[in-house]
């Protein structure tokens, strides 16, 4: 009995005692569809991949949730979540807000559509250049207090697809967006003899400008959390794996 005693002792100081295991961090992320960078499948997103990757390194993981861009700031403002993906750096944003560093670089053009196929080009040195089009916008995207600025005729919609269709029905002259994206969704929407019908403006809307994590200032313990994401970002990208992904997703190595 004396045997038994010290064996249930010691279990019971085993249990009052013993360090209780950590719960891992789970940080979410708002986001939207917005291929090939997110979708809603997740084996079609590059960032979610990358996520995926940085996730173990931080020691975190990562919740993703869709909503419409606008919600998506919001969720952030509130801490709600912790981050957004993907969003451009503005000077308005960066008031707000904290970025990681660069996720992607992507070029942004204006894509135009001619029904008969002629693509004659349409230039522009400032935006105001662009005041006898009807141009397409998606509500909470960056380029907005730059067209209001401009004086442009916008008519906002809320998605890619959307603008597209329109573009495509004559409805509007341009609409701007990451061109990876635009060319993927057009080729998606529309049947090879309509997709030939589209092109780009020459210049770019914005050259090599990154996609960025967006977080909130009032996060509790966000700068580390930004600091150990961007520390886990820059050992994947030296380690190969970004560059894995970069080619599995249909994607330019920027880096």
């Amino acid at each position: 009995m004396k045997l038994l005693g010290k064996i249930l002792l010691y279990a019971v100081f085993c249990a009052l005692f013993a360090a209780p295991a950590r719960a891992q961090q789970t940080l979410v992320i708002a986001t939207n569809h917005y291929p090939p960078y997110v979708t809603a499948n997740d084996e079609n997103s590059f960032l979610i991949d990358l996520f995926d990757e940085i996730g173990p390194k931080m020691d975190v993981r990562f919740e993703f949730r869709f909503y419409p861009w606008k919600r998506c700031e919001q969720e952030v403002s509130n801490t709600t979540a912790w981050g957004a993906i993907p969003y451009r750096k503005t000077p308005e944003r960066q008031k707000a807000f904290l970025f990681s560093d660069a996720l992607y670089l992507a070029d942004s053009h204006f894509f135009a559509y001619r029904a008969d196929g002629q693509k004659p080009d349409i230039t522009f040195d400032s935006l105001a250049d662009l005041r006898p089009y009807r141009i397409g916008g998606i509500q909470g995207y960056y380029y907005e207090p730059w067209f209001k600025d401009a004086g442009l005729d916008v008519e906002y919609a809320h998605s890619e697809e959307q603008n597209f269709r329109r573009l495509q029905l004559g409805r509007i002259d341009l609409f701007s967006t990451a061109t990876t994206l635009g060319w993927y969704m057009i080729e998606k929407l529309f049947p090879p003899e309509e997709v030939a019908k589209f092109y780009t403006l020459k210049k770019p809307l914005v050259q090599g400008d990154g996609l960025f994590l967006m977080t909130s200032k009032d996060y509790p313990q966000t700068h580390i959390l930004l600091e150990k994401f961007n520390k886990a970002l820059a050992t994947i990208k030296a380690d190969g794996t970004y560059a894995r992904l970069v080619h599995k997703h249909g994607l330019v190595l920027t880096f």
